[in-house]
C-alpha cells in the first residue's frame, strides 16, 4: 500500500458527520461519544496520510513496543484498509486526536469494533492508534532527557496491551482495546517511565491518610482518613449497606502543634479500632496529601518476582533524584487487585503476589465487589464464578474465594523510597505494632 493518501479520499473525510461516518462503516454504536469534539479534530486533520498510519512509522513504533515482524501483514493490510476509505479515515484521525492531540483529556469510551468494514483485523484499528503513542513518547522523553534504554522499556507498554487481546483468543490476532488507549496520553506529557518490572509516574500523593516516621528507630506509622468507616474486621465497603449496625468503627482524626492521633492501619492492609497518640516531638510526618511520590503502575505481563521488584524500585529510587532533583519523590504508592487484602486469603503465602504484598503497607480501599478485576479477567460487571475464565491459577484462586461467599475488593499501598534498600526483609509488617503501641500494652 502507499504511503500516501488521495487528495479525493483526504477531502471526503473531512465532510463526513459523525453519524455519516459511522453509517459508512456499517455501524450505529458509540454515536455520542463520537460526535465529541469532531469538529475541532478535523479542523486538525492533516492534508496527507496521518504518520501513525504510514508504513515507515507503524514498522518502527512496532519494533519501539516490543512486537515482532509476524504482525506486519495485518498492520499493513489494515492500515491499507483505512487510508482508502474516507469514514476509516476520519473515525481513526478522530480517535487519535481524542487520545493524544486533545486539549484536554478526553479518552474515545464506546466505540464500536468496525467489524463491518475490517472483519477479523478490526482490533487493529485501534492497535494502529495505540502504536502512534511512540513517536510523541520519544519525543518528550528527549526533551526530558531521559536515556533511550528507558524510553524504549517504556514504549513495551504497547506489547503489554495487545498481549491482553491476545489472552482473549481474539483469532490469533493482535490488537487492542479501545478503553485502554486513554492511558496511553500519560506517556507522552508526565514524567511516567518504565524501569524494569515496573512504571512510575511523578505526581503528588491525592489521598488523605497521614504517615508518619519515628526519627530514632525508622518506624513507620500510617493513619486511617478522617471519616472513613471500617467494618468490624476493618474493611471498607463502597456500599453502605455492607455494614452491620452497631459493628465497626469510623476513623477519627486530630493534629495539633505537638501531637496527632487517630486510628492506625495494620500493613496488611485492615484497619485497627483503637485509637493512639504519637507525640510530634520524636515523629514526624512523611507521607500526606501533596507530597511527591511515584504512582507505580503494573505492566501485565507476569514474572513480578520479588527480585525483579526490588530490581525495579532500586532503580527507581535512584532515577528520579537524579532526573528531577527539584522534585524528589519520597514514596511509591499504588492502588490495584494486586494490592487488595484478599489475595492473602486466595493464594499460597509462596505466591510472587503475596510475597510482593509483604514488603509493601497496604491500605484499605473501599470494596465494591469487583474492584479491578478487568485486568484479570477482562471482563466487566461482578465476576461469576460459574462462567468467567480459569484459565490461570490467579483467575482460578479468586473465583473459587468468591464463591465461597467472600467479598471482593482491591487496595492500595505505599513504600517509603529510603527503605528502597531494605526490600526485602518486610519492613513494615516487622516493625508491627509501632513502639507508641507496644509500650501502652
Amino acid at each position: 500500500m502507499p504511503n500516501d493518501v488521495s487528495q479525493e479520499v483526504v477531502e471526503k473525510a473531512r465532510t463526513l458527520n459523525p453519524e455519516d461516518a459511522l453509517k459508512a462503516c456499517g455501524e450505529t454504536e458509540g454515536l455520542d461519544d463520537i460526535a465529541q469534539r469532531w469538529d475541532e479534530s478535523g479542523a486538525q486533520m492533516p492534508d496527507e496520510l496521518p504518520g501513525y498510519l504510514t508504513e515507515a512509522q507503524w514498522r518502527e513504533c512496532r519494533e519501539w513496543g516490543g512486537l515482532g515482524p509476524e504482525v506486519d501483514e495485518v498492520l499493513r493490510r489494515t492500515a491499507g484498509a483505512i487510508s482508502q476509505s474516507p469514514a476509516l479515515l476520519r473515525l481513526s484521525w478522530h480517535c487519535y486526536w481524542r487520545v493524544y492531540l486533545c486539549p484536554e483529556a478526553c479518552p474515545p469510551r464506546g466505540w464500536p469494533e468496525f467489524t463491518a468494514r475490517l472483519g477479523d483485523d478490526a482490533g487493529v484499528f485501534y492497535m494502529l492508534v495505540g502504536l502512534g503513542v511512540i513517536p510523541l513518547m520519544r519525543k518528550w522523553h528527549a526533551e526530558l532527557g531521559i536515556p533511550e534504554e528507558v524510553t524504549r522499556e517504556t514504549a513495551g507498554q504497547a506489547r503489554c496491551y495487545c498481549d491482553d487481546m491476545y489472552r482473549t483468543g481474539h483469532n490469533g490476532l493482535p490488537g487492542m482495546y479501545i478503553n485502554q488507549l486513554g492511558w496511553m496520553r500519560h506517556y507522552t506529557r508526565e514524567r511516567y517511565f518504565r524501569l524494569g518490572r515496573l512504571e512510575y509516574w511523578l505526581a503528588p500523593y491525592n489521598w488523605d491518610e497521614l504517615v508518619f516516621r519515628h526519627k530514632t528507630t525508622g518506624e513507620v506509622a500510617a493513619f486511617a482518613a478522617d471519616g472513613v468507616r471500617f467494618s468490624k474486621d476493618g474493611r471498607v465497603f463502597a456500599d453502605e449497606t455492607m455494614y452491620k449496625d452497631g459493628e465497626g468503627w469510623t476513623a477519627l482524626v486530630e493534629r495539633t502543634d505537638t501531637h496527632v492521633s487517630g486510628h492506625l492501619l495494620h500493613p496488611d492492609g485492615h484497619g485497627t479500632p483503637r485509637r493512639v497518640s504519637l507525640p510530634l516531638g520524636g515523629w514526624e510526618p512523611v507521607l500526606e496529601k501533596g507530597v511527591m511520590t511515584l504512582q507505580m503502575h503494573i505492566p501485565s505481563g507476569g514474572r513480578m518476582t520479588p527480585e525483579a521488584c526490588a530490581e525495579s524500585i532500586l532503580r527507581a529510587s535512584e532515577f528520579f533524584p537524579r532526573h528531577f532533583p527539584d522534585d524528589a519523590p519520597v514514596a511509591i504508592t499504588c492502588g490495584s487487585w494486586i494490592f487488595s487484602p484478599c489475595l492473602e486469603e486466595c493464594l499460597s503465602a509462596e505466591s510472587n503476589l503475596v510475597r510482593f504484598q509483604r514488603e509493601l503497607f497496604l491500605v484499605p480501599s473501599a470494596a465494591s465487589g469487583s474492584d479491578g478485576l478487568w485486568f484479570v479477567f477482562l471482563r466487566q460487571g461482578l465476576p461469576d464464578p460459574k462462567t468467567w475464565p480459569r484459565d490461570t491459577s490467579v483467575q482460578r484462586a479468586i473465583l473459587d474465594w468468591i464463591a465461597a461467599g467472600n467479598f471482593w475488593g482491591a487496595g492500595r499501598m505505599f513504600f517509603m523510597l529510603d527503605d528502597a534498600p531494605r526490600f526485602g526483609q518486610q519492613v513494615y509488617r516487622n516493625a508491627w505494632p509501632p513502639s507508641v503501641v507496644r509500650g501502652s500494652e
